[in-house]
C-alpha cells in the first residue's frame, strides 16, 4: 500500500493534519463550553453575521501557554533528532507534536477570531495543493530557492522578535505577514520539488526519509496558516 516515497510521506502528513485539525476544533469547542459555564473569565461578542467570538483573558492562561510552548519545543527536538530514524518512536512523537500544535492553533485563533479558521484553512489548503502540483509536476528546479528562503526566513524571525519588543502599526504587521506568506509558499514549492526529485531514486524510498519530508512540509503548512491568519485578522 505504501510502496513509494510519495505514498509514505503523504500517509504520514494526512494522519498528522487530521490529528491537528481535530485537536484544534475540540479545543475551541472546549473553550466555548467553558464560556457557557462562566469559567476562566471568558467573554464573547457576536459578529455582524451572528457568529460567537470568544475573548480570552490571556493573563489567566499565560502560564499554561508558556508551558505548552516549552513542551512543544522539547517534543519537536526529540522528533527531529531521535524520531526521524525510528518510526516506532517518531510516529508517536509526531502525533504528540500534532496535538500540541492543534492546541496552539486553537489559542491563536481564539486570540483573534476563531471564526476565521475555516476561511484561513481553505486558503491554506488551496495554496498547498497548488504548490504541490507546481513543485512536483512543473519540471522546475527549485534548488536556487534554498539560500534565498533561508535568509528571508532569518529576516522574518528577526522582524517577529522586534515585533515582540516594540509596537508596530497594524499596517506594518500585515506587511510582515504577507512577507511570511511569501516565504512559506516558497518553502512549499522548494520542499515539494525536493520530494519529487527524491522519489525518483529508490534509495530514498524509506520511512525515515518520508518522515523527514513530512515534518518539513507540515512545518511549511502550519506556518503558512499562521501567517495567513495574521494577515487576514483585524
Amino acid at each position: 500500500m505504501f510502496e513509494t516515497l510519495l505514498s509514505k510521506t503523504f500517509a504520514i502528513l494526512s494522519l498528522q493534519f487530521l490529528i491537528t485539525w481535530a485537536t484544534t476544533v475540540y479545543t475551541i469547542r472546549w473553550f466555548r463550553e467553558l464560556y457557557r459555564q462562566g469559567k476562566l473569565g471568558i467573554t464573547a461578542t457576536k459578529s455582524e453575521t451572528g457568529q460567537l467570538d470568544l475573548h480570552l483573558d490571556f493573563a489567566v492562561i499565560k502560564p499554561c501557554f508558556w508551558l505548552l510552548l516549552t513542551i512543544d519545543i522539547i517534543v519537536f527536538l526529540f522528533l527531529l533528532f531521535v524520531g526521524t530514524n525510528n518510526l516506532s518512536i517518531g510516529l508517536p512523537l509526531f502525533t504528540v507534536w500534532s496535538v500540541l500544535t492543534g492546541i496552539a492553533l486553537a489559542l491563536s485563533l481564539l486570540s483573534v477570531d476563531e471564526n476565521l479558521g475555516g476561511k484561513v484553512l481553505a486558503i491554506t489548503s488551496c495554496i498547498t495543493a497548488g504548490a504541490a502540483v507546481i513543485g512536483m509536476y512543473s519540471g522546475m528546479n527549485s534548488a536556487f530557492l534554498g539560500p534565498i528562503l533561508f535568509w528571508a526566513l532569518l529576516i522574518l524571525i528577526i522582524g517577529n522578535i522586534v515585533r515582540l519588543i516594540i509596537s508596530i502599526p497594524r499596517a506594518g504587521q500585515r506587511v510582515m505577514a504577507f512577507f511570511g506568506c511569501t516565504i512559506f509558499i516558497g518553502y512549499l514549492l522548494f520542499d515539494f520539488n525536493r520530494l519529487s526529485e527524491a522519489a525518483k531514486d529508490e534509495t530514498y524510498n524509506t520511512w525515515p526519509v518520508a518522515m523527514d519530508f513530512a515534518i518539513e512540509v507540515y512545518l511549511d503548512v502550519i506556518n503558512l496558516f499562521l501567517e495567513l491568519l495574521d494577515l487576514l485578522s483585524d
